[in-house]
């Protein structure tokens, strides 16, 4: 029979409480994708990637308290992040990164298809929300779109305030030329979470669709977004009506 020796016995007694648990969480994750676990913990193992060699749940606990869900603290500014108290440039660079992921998966599904993009609302409601849906100011997006309404192109042209964004309807209708777009479609962020329109929204919405259809540009859609909401101004009768 093979002795274990005293120092492997010392060794194994010394291991940090945390390293069981952490190994009791990715057996966790692996049974059902992570489906049953609370954002602390999902975000807890990826905290223990950025600090492998210490116990990262009162960090996650932190930081999901701060941002009230782990959505959030994924969209977070890297700046921003790095101002709590035990995060440094590996966690913001894991929080981004993993951002970024989500983001480009969303991408690849709104532009590796064949079909106009307004055929699936969900699809452009998804990329809507990873690109700008947990900013914590107003950002607004815009998605450029070809003659059958596919995609071309998206920037996110102006970034406001917590409570308003400012938009330049030269500068949408400068660029829709430049991607030789023939539909546009724009969506901007409520972080109060409530996507109603504002009056302000509204009026917005109507001097853009005037811009663009003096070039023979069609504004199909506003959208707003928040991380759990979306309002399609599509489907606000005035919105089709406008002139």
């Amino acid at each position: 029979m093979k002795k274990i020796s005293k120092n492997n016995e010392k060794d194994k007694e010394e291991q940090p409480d945390y390293i069981g648990h952490r190994q009791r969480l990715k057996a966790r994750f692996m049974s059902d994708g992570g489906n049953s676990m609370p954002d602390y913990e999902m975000l807890e193992l990826l905290l223990s990637m950025a600090i492998p060699r210490k116990d990262t749940k009162p960090l996650a606990k932190a930081l999901i308290k701060h941002y009230m869900n782990l959505a959030n603290v994924l969209a977070a500014p890297p700046a921003e992040l790095m101002n709590i108290s035990g995060v440094g440039p590996n966690v913001a660079f894991y929080c981004s990164f993993i951002q970024a992921c989500a983001k480009k998966i969303c991408w690849a599904n709104l532009y590796n298809n064949d079909v106009p993009v307004m055929t699936d609302k969900k699809r452009i409601v998804e990329y809507c929300r990873a690109s700008i849906g947990h900013a914590g100011r107003e950002e607004l997006l815009v998605i450029f779109l070809d003659i059958h309404g596919r995609y071309l192109h998206d920037n996110i042209e102006q970034v406001g305030t917590i409570g308003s964004v400012v938009i330049s309807p030269r500068d949408i209708v400068e660029k829709a030329l430049l991607y030789k777009a023939s539909k546009v479609i724009i969506a901007h962020n409520h972080p109060s979470g409530s996507c109603a329109p504002s009056v302000a929204d509204i009026k917005m919405t109507k001097e853009l669709k005037d811009a663009l259809k003096t070039v023979q540009i069609e504004l199909v859609d506003h959208i707003i977004i928040s991380p759990r909401e979306y309002y399609s101004m599509k489907d606000y009768v005035p919105f089709m009506n406008m002139r």
